[in-house]
């Protein structure tokens, strides 16, 4: 067995397993089924990823990252509610949260990717929760496209910070 000296930055694992709620919140959005109905995941797809990603925050908190912790554990808290049948007013305060998280991105100095995670996350929440009260057949593809650029940035950033500086954190 070998043994590690510095802890493991969950970040990495956070940001992918946020990629992969967003992907086929994308695909399904975009594409949707071949009956051209549009949906999302299962709501037991929300609340085992929303789950996981507490988990990141426990272990994000463990490794003494105060912004991984409060910004996995909303994450995860938004995903599982989504699991739970989250109403419209709660996407929308879950979005404002996150642009109160933006704001402290921007004061931390934390990598633009990050901050542009942030950006896509507030308005997947927002246009989720805007979709309910406001009719209108394009919120699909709003959607779609913002949990697409959450999937890409996530992805990216969780390469950038697994390799370590092989690939540039912007």
């Amino acid at each position: 067995m070998v043994e590690c000296q510095k802890c493991l930055d969950p970040t990495s694992l956070g940001l992918f397993l946020v990629a992969v709620v967003s992907f086929p919140l994308a695909i399904l959005q975009l594409v949707g089924y071949p009956s051209g109905e549009y949906a999302v995941p299962t709501v037991d797809f929300f609340k085992l990823l929303g789950i996981m990603i507490i988990g990141v925050a426990v272990l994000a908190y463990r490794s003494d990252s105060n912004f991984g912790f409060v910004v996995f554990a909303l994450v995860g808290a938004a995903v599982t509610m989504t699991g739970f049948g989250m109403g419209p007013w709660e996407n929308i305060t879950f979005a404002l949260v996150f642009i109160l998280a933006i704001i402290w991105s921007i004061f931390a100095k934390t990598p633009k990717t990050l901050s542009c995670i942030l950006v896509t996350t507030a308005l997947i929440f927002l246009t989720v929760g805007l979709s309910v009260l406001v009719e209108g057949e394009y919120w699909h593809w709003i959607i779609g496209i913002v949990a697409l650029f959450n999937f890409l940035f996530n992805v990216y950033l969780a390469y950038a910070l697994a390799l370590e500086n092989k690939l540039p954190i912007i």
